[in-house]
């Protein structure tokens, strides 16, 4: 395949293709145009070692996606949470295979999307959602889809169902 004389939209859309082989997919992580390195990223079928190096892309968007990728390793995603851009740290938070270790250190995130990820992921336990709690109970105007999201979640005990109830019951009816 000669992917050095295709347009950058051929590229993406073998990089996208589910049956894109891991030599393919390697090969497309070192494309110079960071949509076609985002698909790599966010491909199935994507070596973890083509995702550890992409996790130190300069765009942004190319670290989202592998903050998204299922597949990504627990360091990588431990990493993530350092990141200055609030869409990795939020992929993080979402991803369905994070940790609750890493969980527990996005708690205090500055951005509510991102704690709002925390308590949707079904990873997290009835302890994280409680400290979320906390936390967001800690701001003088909490984020009401963080406290909702809260409420709503079967994993939060009911005597924090019946704080918020209290604190926050316009929200929550």
């Amino acid at each position: 395949m000669d992917l050095e004389n295709m347009n950058y939209p051929e590229r993406v859309k073998i990089a996208e293709n589910t049956n894109t082989s891991a030599d393919i997919l390697r090969e497309l992580a070192k494309d110079k145009n960071h949509l076609v390195r985002g698909r790599v990223a966010q491909h199935l079928n994507t070596p973890v070692e083509v995702l550890r190096d992409l996790a130190k892309d300069e765009d942004y968007g190319t670290r989202a996606s592998v903050s998204r990728n299922p597949n990504t390793p627990n360091d990588v995603l431990l990493y993530f949470t350092k990141d200055d851009h609030w869409g990795v740290r939020c992929n993080v938070a979402w991803n369905c295979n994070t940790p609750v270790e890493v969980l527990r250190i996005l708690i205090k995130d500055k951005d509510s999307g991102v704690r709002k990820g925390i308590v949707m992921n079904p990873n997290a336990s009835s302890k994280i959602l409680v400290m979320q709690f906390e936390y967001e109970k800690s701001f003088k105007y909490p984020d009401e889809s963080v406290i909702k999201a809260l409420y709503e979640n079967r994993n939060l005990p009911a005597f924090a169902k019946r704080i918020i109830e209290t604190l926050f019951g316009k929200i929550v009816k």
